[in-house]
């Protein structure tokens, strides 16, 4: 292997340490292997900005929109009634019916859109039920998975693949090419958690006081103003009493009725009762410095929190695509631009007690709000988050929801019949927008800029592995190790290799690192490389042992009360069962030699 090889091999194991750790963001981590490739002329600058043309980068882009105007119709809360109607009380029909339904649409609908969806469903069926969410939200992630295997368009990994394997000379792939193992490892998933894996799934009830789950009770405190006060008559603007102490004003109580989130202008009046989130510290502070005094939390507080009157309190989840990631509470100035106030945050199941507002949001956080219910109806439409409470708003169905359904169905019959998947993709892109669907803002916003930029700039990485000879390099020494192994060798060592990856990092960048590995080595043997392509684009979807290998998982994390060896202990029988059945089934539907 030449110094160039050398030199990418160093940037691929970088690149692998900052995807595992997250310390820097993947996208950017992405940008930055692309530009440093094109500076030290490893790559051409054609090579280095191509995955931005990428068809699986435009394709992916275009199913973004599809999936946004599919969100649109009330399909999926249709599909939630059924499902209760037809589980009768039973938890194992409705685990079933739960991985069967959304193994179906991941089937044609990216599986992150498909889980943002189903959350809210699946809470109010186990509301409905009395089954603890943390029984079926597992169930729901893992079928969607599942299901995003079975098809072309199912995930951007399958897409993802298929371009790499055209980029080396090899045909596309088509559209139900992934169908016949894919069905397999559906089957083989769904009978696995009705029979083992729903024994091993924790029973974690609903936590009924949100104040005591996100450890924010103690940090409420209400500050009454004495009519001697020297603040009486000031306004809030003038005092700046959040930003000088770091604290956030919820409400005021003023003669038996409630001022929710006062703005810079309200001015304080004698005996006014403001209710407050901060630290003992920042408290006392106040109240030294400035003449006010400290109560107790008021049986009023109380009920201005239990959602009585026209105040309300929620869960939201923050979305995987959300425009908010990366910023903190404070530099949104969150209150002013959703009209609620962020109280809380949950992370991976802990409390972010203290300075919270000054964390960077990521995906799957959970934020505790408290606001106007009609503010908090608003929020229900946002693509920035879930909302994880019933509250109130009217059922709209609106007729263009059959076009959207048509469009997508559309899309999937072009594909069957042949015609390029990125055409189609665009075409029906084209159509949610031309049909008023969604508007020109609002298709934009669906694209998950994140998963955009790590695809294009990773895309890179590829071409330096092949231009550089370390894919053939790789490929050799992986000869050299396993000799003349059958092919059921091969295929169970590029699975595990890939499986494992997918556990700390992105699915995508595992597909990018292993597919040309993957060619080169069958290549090199002189044997067709679609097995090793097909062990490392399902194994790299087979994300079950962690939250954080895939989106969807880290998505329910917070929202089931999960926690960390949870997964571990439900997911690793499955990846081991899937490895097994890789190894057997992989070679016989596709043939090494």
């Amino acid at each position: 292997m030449m110094v160039e090889g050398l030199f990418v091999l160093g940037i691929l194991v970088v690149a692998l340490m900052a995807f595992a750790t997250e310390r820097i963001r993947i996208d950017l981590v992405a940008l930055g292997i692309m530009v440093l490739l094109m500076v030290f002329g490893i790559v051409t600058p054609r090579e280095g900005v191509s995955g931005f043309s990428n068809p699986a980068t435009v394709t992916i882009a275009a199913m973004f929109v599809l999936s946004a105007g599919l969100q649109r119709t009330d399909v999926p809360g249709l599909v939630g009634n059924s499902i209760v109607r037809l589980a009768n009380k039973s938890e194992t029909r409705i685990i079933f019916l739960l991985m069967l339904t959304t193994s179906i649409l991941s089937a044609f609908i990216l599986n992150t859109a498909v889980v943002a969806v189903f959350i809210p469903i699946v809470l109010r069926i186990a509301k409905t039920m009395d089954i603890p969410p943390s029984r079926l939200l597992m169930p729901t992630s893992f079928g969607a998975i599942l299901g995003g295997t079975l098809t072309l368009i199912g995930t951007s990994t399958n897409l993802l693949i298929s371009s790499i394997a055209v980029q080396a000379g090899l045909p596309a792939f088509k559209f139900f090419d992934f169908a016949p193992f894919g069905l397999i490892t559906l089957v083989a998933g769904v009978l696995y958690m009705l029979f083992i894996g729903r024994r091993l799934l924790p029973k974690r009830p609903v936590e009924s006081d949100l104040l005591g789950k996100y450890a924010v009770r103690e940090y409420l405190s209400e500050i009454v103003v004495p009519p001697d006060s020297p603040l009486v008559g000031e306004n809030l603007g003038d005092l700046d009493l959040a930003r000088r102490y770091d604290i956030t004003i919820l409400d005021i109580l003023r003669d038996g009725r409630t001022i929710l989130l006062p703005g810079r202008s309200r001015h304080i009046r004698a005996n006014d009762v403001i209710l407050v989130r901060g630290s003992l510290e920042q408290l006392l502070a106040i109240e030294k410095s400035d003449g006010l005094e400290i109560a107790p939390l008021s049986k009023v507080r109380e009920r201005v929190l239990s959602q009585e009157g026209e105040v309300g309190m929620a869960e939201l989840v923050v979305a995987p695509a959300s425009s908010i990631l990366g910023f903190t509470i404070k530099e949104l100035d969150f209150r002013h631009r959703y009209g609620v106030e962020a109280i809380g945050m949950l992370r991976r199941g802990m409390s972010l007690i203290g300075k919270f507002t000054h964390e960077s949001i990521m995906p799957g956080d959970m934020l505790l709000v408290i606001g106007d219910k009609r503010n908090l109806v608003k929020l229900q439409n946002d693509p920035d988050f879930l909302l994880l409470v019933d509250v109130p708003m009217p059922v709209t169905r609106s007729p263009k929801a059959i076009w959207a359904v048509g469009i997508m169905a559309a899309v999937v019959v072009a594909a069957i019949l042949g015609a390029p998947i990125v055409v189609s993709a665009l075409a029906g892109a084209l159509l949610m927008v031309a049909m008023g669907i969604l508007s020109l803002d609002e298709a934009y916003a669906s694209l998950d800029k994140r998963v955009l930029v790590l695809l294009a700039g990773i895309l890179s990485l590829e071409a330096a592995m092949v231009n550089s000879g370390l894919a053939q390099w790789l490929g050799d020494v992986l000869l050299s190790v396993l000799g003349t192994a059958q092919p059921w060798i091969l295929v169970g060592a590029f699975y595990l290799m890939s499986m494992l990856l997918t556990e700390a990092m992105s699915n995508q960048a595992t597909a990018v690192v292993l597919a040309p590995l993957a060619i080169s080595t069958a290549l090199t043997m002189n044997a067709s490389p679609i097995p090793l392509l097909m062990a490392t684009t399902f194994a790299a979807s087979a994300s079950f042992m962690t939250p954080v290998g895939y989106q969807t998982n880290t998505m329910i994390y917070n929202t089931g009360r999960y926690r960390f060896m949870d997964f571990f202990k439900v997911g690793l029988p499955l990846n081991i069962l899937l490895l097994i059945l890789s190894m057997l089934f992989i070679p016989l539907i596709w043939p090494l030699y």
